[in-house]
């Protein structure tokens, strides 16, 4: 598409310069070694009446850059320091599509956001903002924007798409308004002693968890060839009717309930009773947060653990871990990885993050179920609207959609409660959660809460309520702590790790397992210590699978190298754990 240009000025309250915030830190952690990432950039169709003015549009857009300090950032390196700089006033330059009357307006607003995608934004030299502006002569037929992730997160979208429709019903009295809290100020509380102490619980919370939760909580063998990502949608109104008789007994929201819900069927499937999913949490939880634009969203650690009598029992305790998650999202993401290495290193496992839970229902126009601006990898379909019709109070549709590629293998989303349920599940690995084991699970999922809206369910029927048995594991499978782990997977591990000959060994120990590595000893792995952080520097990307608790170096291997009365009768160069903790018995 052909594009004029328009140059919009804005001038705001102050400029200034300061250092990042948590979730600029955190959202730049992630993107500074791949600016190309589809998640860099966000997208959103502002609302537009019929026959707007280009002029309104132009306007009202002006006093947002103003308005909001996010929008006017640039982002700097100083001694090795990411900085955060705020313009002042300045000029956007916005895209003007010049259209015929009878356009599609999705279609057209579509075409835009493509081509306002193509290049990534240069932080340095760019504002974190595009325009595109379809029109018919002089009135506004679509407009639409994406920006930079590093200037907001998804609730900053829907505010300033709210915003942007109160200002263009607004003619005649749009102003910037009082200063607000921006992300200079929240920076400046985050440094701030208070900030300090609820940063520091967050990272307590953290590391607890981090000790005690699953390596990957969807640990299934391979089904099948696929490995490609899919994604599929269930919309469901006779959930959505469950969803209210639920609420009005356990005081718990939507989002609880689904989530509890999920929890129950996948504990069901993989034998899991300790589901944990990292939630994207908005953090807007004080009121001068409440309208902030800019990135504060940054990962919840959720951690449900399916026990008690009944369904209610597991939905308040839901609703209970998502809050104390939501609490402990503010953190300071390199403290975290700092910490998180050395429990990786001590346990021998690294946290897979393979199941993701994101509740966007909170970032859609309320009631109607439509997801037309939500545009999140890895279900992104052109279109979820859904209405049902008269009489179908009962109805429920599964459809299946592509997805672009995506790290994770579990996404399940809550994109909206009313007038129906929709909720989206995708994977990024059809190769261990084919197309059957997600419909099984959002089938299994709706059924428990449709009993559960019914009254009172308890836990130990939702397997036979469900249809979903237990995934079939054989001699390769072991209990590793609270993990499943597959033999075979830390063979591969070994292999490719050391390049020498290895074998690891499961021994009872307690209520799970203890992997011990027997292996050559080569001039660059001579200690337990040089093995373990071979290890590790290859456990990253895997699901499944444990680096050994103790390893056994020889001078010599067998021949078979499976036969392990064979490596015990080899001399023993050195044993030990390998952790830095630790200390290597010779």
């Amino acid at each position: 598409m052909l594009a004029d240009r328009m140059k919009i000025a804005f001038e705001g309250l102050r400029a200034g310069e300061g250092p990042l915030t948590c979730g600029q830190t955190n959202t730049w952690q992630w993107m500074r070694t791949d600016v190309s990432n589809p998640m860099a950039t966000l997208q959103w169709k502002l609302p537009l009446p019929a026959d707007t003015p280009v002029a309104d549009v132009v306007e009202a857009f002006a006093i947002l850059l103003g308005r909001h300090e996010s929008l006017r950032t640039t982002f700097h390196e100083h001694d090795g320091e990411m900085r955060q700089r705020i313009l002042r006033s300045g000029v956007l330059a916005a895209e003007i599509h010049q259209v015929d009357a009878s356009a599609d307006t999705e279609l057209t607003s579509r075409r835009m956001i493509d081509q306002l995608r193509q290049k990534p934004f240069d932080l340095v030299k760019e504002l974190p903002v595009r325009l595109a502006i379809a029109t018919v002569e002089d009135k506004a037929l679509a407009a639409v924007t994406v920006y930079s992730h590093m200037a907001v997160d998804y609730g900053s979208m829907a505010i300033l798409g709210r915003e942007f429709a109160e200002l263009i019903g607004a003619a005649g009295s749009r102003a910037v308004g009082a200063a607000r809290h921006q992300p200079l100020d929240q920076a400046v509380e985050e440094a701030s002693p208070r900030g300090r102490r609820r940063t520091a619980a967050a990272l307590r919370y953290w590391t607890q968890h981090l000790r005690q939760i699953p390596q990957c909580l969807m640990a299934l063998p391979p089904v099948g060839h696929g490995d490609g990502p899919t994604s599929a949608a269930l919309r469901s109104s006779s959930a959505t009717a469950a969803l209210d008789r639920i609420a009005a007994r356990t005081q718990a929201g939507p989002a609880a309930a689904v989530l509890a819900a999920f929890s129950a069927v996948v504990s069901v499937r993989v034998g899991q009773s300790r589901c944990v999913f990292a939630s994207l949490s908005s953090n807007r939880f004080t009121s001068r947060l409440r309208d902030y634009v800019g990135t504060l969203a940054q990962d919840g650690l959720v951690v449900v653990d399916v026990t008690g009598p009944t369904f209610d029992d597991l939905v308040r305790r839901t609703s209970a871990a998502m809050l104390r998650a939501n609490r402990s999202s503010i953190f300071d993401v390199t403290e975290l990885v700092t910490h998180a290495v050395k429990i990786n290193d001590e346990q021998g496992m690294d946290f897979s993050r393979d199941c993701v839970f994101n509740n966007i229902s909170a970032h859609l126009p309320s009631g109607t179920g439509e997801t037309t601006n939500v545009q999140l990898p890895p279900l992104d379909p052109p279109d979820l609207r859904w209405s049902p019709t008269a009489g179908a109070a009962e109805h429920s549709t599964l459809t299946w959609m592509p997805a672009p590629p995506f790290p994770n293998r579990l996404v399940l989303q809550l994109i909206a409660a009313q007038p129906a349920l929709v909720v989206g599940l995708s994977t990024g690995d059809s190769r261990h959660v084919p197309q059957p084991e997600i419909a099984g699970l959002l089938r299994g999922m709706e059924a428990v809460l449709v009993a559960a809206g019914a009254g009172p369910l308890r836990l130990a029927d939702v397997p036979d309520l469900s249809g979903l048995t237990p995934v079939p594991r054989d001699s390769d499978w072991v209990r590793v702590g609270v993990s499943w782990v597959q033999l075979s997977e830390v063979q591969t591990l070994l292999r490719e790790a050391l390049g020498t000959p290895a074998y690891a060994t499961a021994e009872p120990d307690g209520d799970g397992h203890r992997l011990t590595a027997h292996l050559l000893a080569t001039d660059s792995v001579r200690t337990p210590r040089q093995a373990h952080t071979a290890c590790m520097a290859h456990l990253g990307g895997r699901y499944a699978v444990a680096a050994p608790h103790h390893y056994v170096l020889h001078d010599s291997a067998p021949t078979d190298v499976t036969d392990l009365a064979a490596w015990r009768s080899r001399p023993v160069l050195a044993r030990g754990a390998g952790r830095a903790s630790t200390e290597d018995h010779r």
